[in-house]
């Protein structure tokens, strides 16, 4: 069977109404559940996997694809409207999107974030169809550290975002780097930094910490300097972005979809990992990095397209080799099992108009979240409207529920409302809250794949420069450092040169 036809085969699967209006449920359930702070698309999906127990194989894959492409966009608009990240991956929003907002731009952002994730999206579906077999053969040579390197690549692009507090920056994601520390040790068993509290030996949850620093902290300071939002965030006539503008940022757009679609294919990376990266990389590609934090169009659209990106190429590992790429994915091998399908090679020739039809409705469900988005924004955009303490009091209320949810622990809201303080201190001290949550998230998962890599080759510790693809990682993370890091250098050095040469006396 061709191409073409298997093309055509899925395609008659995924509009068949039931399957088709599944995916459309699917799509507005994640979006919502991304845009809500507190509550996590990832969640959503595990809410809804007990629903596909009655559905057909090709439906519920549908419904729970419709729930990852919209969830994965969803937290930007929370990001860009209220500076709260609807999920960890729609961080690099709140940097460049609510500034423009605040500039009565938010209207551009929205529909700039929209354009960028729909267009990553799409290529990154387009990608998982053709692309799947040798893609797979390449994930194939991932081992342990490899992992490590794509890791610490993400970790290096901290100081990417460091703008003009490098060292800030860098102590505060060590401080992340510690609170992912605590916990029970994942090769030996040991209770580490609990202080005798039983409730931490499972560990802080980066959920929860996210919450409470940029939800919780958030609202605090919006209270506090008494803004008034409706003001604040009315749109300015006129500045409305049309298709030649959209067009102009096609590059920036491109290289954050090739990104999210490289990083999306490794296990374990995920969204989060290729969005920051995207945003590092496009804060040197770009021209205009010492604006970045300001409202820049370029820092919007790369990193939107670059998590959408992902959600595709997170298919490719899943669909091939049966590895889950993210947590959503495992939720969808889940959902496959459940319904006896084996994901591996052997699909492709067993059920290909299953794997078409997966293909199709990824298609499919990137270009309908464009109408989902717009519709959710306007939803939210009507939060603008109402009293700052009524909406803060929303917010607080749904992040408890949501830090609550997170493992259905009381202890976890009392860590949120926790960070909540931390996160309203360091917004008023000028002190770098990302880089923290950044490395509560990947330091606990650079720690497992370097303790594997070790367990697994001996005790070398050259093993991850003797293998090619995790040494040219790591070469690729410290030349990113080394760039990022030099027109500081430069900068200082050459106002000392300028300092020793310039002449004594009124000039």
């Amino acid at each position: 069977m061709d191409l073409a036809t298997l093309f055509l085969n899925g395609a008659i699967g995924a509009f068949q109404p039931h399957n088709f209006l599944i995916l459309i449920t699917g799509l507005m359930v994640g979006t919502i559940a991304g845009a809500l702070p507190g509550i996590s698309f990832v969640n959503a999906m595990a809410m809804a996997l007990p629903f596909t127990y009655v559905m057909e194989p090709v439906t519920a894959m549908c419904f729970l694809g419709g729930i990852y492409v919209g969830g994965v966009f969803g937290g930007s608009i929370s990001s860009i409207l209220i500076n709260i990240p609807g999920t960890p991956a729609s961080l690099p929003a709140c940097w460049d999107g609510y500034p423009m907002t605040t500039k009565g731009l938010s209207t551009r952002a929205l529909r700039i974030a929209i354009t960028a994730s729909a267009t990553g999206g799409f290529f990154s579906a387009v990608m998982l169809a053709v692309a799947s077999p040798p893609f797979a053969a390449f994930a194939l040579r991932f081992d342990q550290p490899e992992f490590f390197a794509a890791t610490i690549l993400g970790l290096a692009s901290v100081v990417a975002i460091a703008k003009d507090l490098p060292v800030l920056s860098a102590l505060s994601m060590f401080m992340g780097l510690l609170i992912g520390t605590v916990g029970i040790d994942p090769m030996y068993g040991i209770p580490r930094f609990t202080f005798g509290v039983s409730e931490v030996q499972s560990g802080i949850n980066f959920t929860v910490v996210m919450i409470g620093l940029f939800a919780i902290g958030e609202v605090v300071d919006l209270l506090v300097r008494n803004v008034d939002l409706k003001k604040k965030f009315t749109p300015v006539p006129g500045k409305q972005i049309n298709w030649g503008e959209l067009w102009g940022l096609r590059n920036s757009i491109m290289r954050g979809t090739g990104l999210g679609c490289m990083i999306g294919m490794i296990p374990g990376a995920g969204a989060t990992v290729g969005a920051v990266l995207a945003y590092g990389v496009e804060r040197q590609a770009s021209g205009r990095g010492a604006e970045f934090g300001t409202g820049v169009e370029q820092a919007l659209a790369a990193p939107e397209a670059a998590k959408n990106a992902t959600t595709g190429a997170a298919m490719i590992p899943l669909l091939t080799l049966g590895i889950p790429g993210s947590a959503a994915t495992a939720i969808m091998l889940a959902a496959m099992l459940i319904h006896g399908i084996a994901p591996g090679p052997l699909l492709f020739r067993m059920d290909p108009t299953l794997v078409y039809t997966i293909f199709v409705s990824m298609m499919v469900a990137n270009l309908l979240m464009i109408f989902a988005a717009v519709l959710v924004a306007r939803g939210f955009s009507t939060l603008m409207r109402v009293p700052p303490a009524i909406l803060g009091a929303f917010i607080i209320v749904l992040s408890v529920i949501g830090a609550y949810g997170v493992r259905n622990n009381i202890f976890d809201v009392y860590v949120c409302l926790v960070f909540g303080v931390l996160g309203f201190i360091m917004k008023r001290a000028n002190f770098p809250s990302a880089p923290l949550v950044l490395g509560v998230i990947l330091g606990p998962l650079a720690e497992r794949y370097f303790l594997t890599s070790l367990a697994n080759y001996d005790d070398n510790f050259w093993i991850f420069v003797q293998r090619p693809i995790s040494g040219t990682i790591l070469a690729l993370a410290a030349m990113f450092v080394l760039w990022s890091l030099y027109p500081v250098i430069r900068s200082r050095f050459g106002r000392g040169a300028g300092a020793k040469k310039a002449p004594i006396g009124p000039q």
